[in-house]
């Protein structure tokens, strides 16, 4: 069911957002316009204002601030060596257009989900970072990174999160637990979702749930060299927090 779930939730977000090839979103002061795969902002006079290009972009827009003005949010997608990467765009509309900030997600599809811990939307990233992890292997895993759009501005909130590190967890230890019943669990299994176990091990330390990610780490990753494991998370993270 968590599968289905997680399915679910990402072809719920696919379906909100626009991947055709022309879309026009008119706001105020100006018009946005994806043609193919270029971002062209013009006024009502119809001067070009602004431009940007993109490899497979996808667009929509929604009001990650609930200050009652739609930002336009574009998710570009790169493929490359058969996996696919994104990074998100966050474009002010109100007066003038301009882009505030992007999230490098790595190969995890980000997406906003309300959160009653920071009382408003969050942008739920990848950490691009545990990317060296997903090196040789065919199912891609990256711990998260949550963001919250205040004051024309993108924040990592992570330390204000706690429920959203739990939820992603839930899907990483069904997935790595039915992939141990399948294929026995020794060493050579833990190598190979090696991906799996560093990103769920990364969420619950950002939950704050260190001990449960000790445990975690001693419970499934079934090789000698779990502590220098334990430190190469460990620095990923640090180097996330600078």
């Amino acid at each position: 069911m968590k599968y289905q779930f997680r399915f679910c939730l990402f072809f719920s977000f696919l379906t909100q957002i626009s991947f055709a090839q022309n879309h026009s979103y008119p706001f105020e002061f100006f018009t946005a316009n994806i043609e193919g795969t270029n971002l062209n902002v013009i006024t009502p006079e119809k001067n070009l204002i602004f431009k940007k290009e993109f490899f497979h972009p996808a667009s929509y827009t929604s009001d990650i601030d609930e200050d009652g003005i739609d930002e336009l949010i574009v998710i570009d997608s790169i493929l490359s060596n058969g996996k696919t990467s994104f990074n998100l765009f966050v474009f002010n509309t109100l007066v003038s257009f301009y882009l505030v900030d992007s999230i490098s997600s790595g190969s995890f599809l980000p997406y906003e989900t309300a959160s009653e811990e920071t009382a408003g939307m969050i942008i739920v990233s990848g950490n691009p970072l545990f990317e060296i992890f997903n090196k040789g292997v065919t199912e891609f895993f990256l711990p998260v990174n949550c963001w919250k759009y205040e004051d024309a501005a993108l924040s990592l909130v992570n330390n204000e999160i706690y429920d959203i590190f739990i939820s992603e967890n839930e899907f990483l230890i069904d997935y790595i637990d039915k992939f141990y019943s399948e294929n026995g669990e020794d060493c050579s299994t833990s190598l190979k979702i090696k991906p799996a176990i560093a990103a769920a091990n990364a969420n619950y330390i950002n939950a704050g749930e260190e001990s449960v990610a000790s445990q975690f780490l001693k419970n499934y990753y079934l090789c000698d060299n779990i502590e220098e494991f334990r430190n190469q998370i460990n620095e990923l993270l640090s180097k996330d927090s600078e």
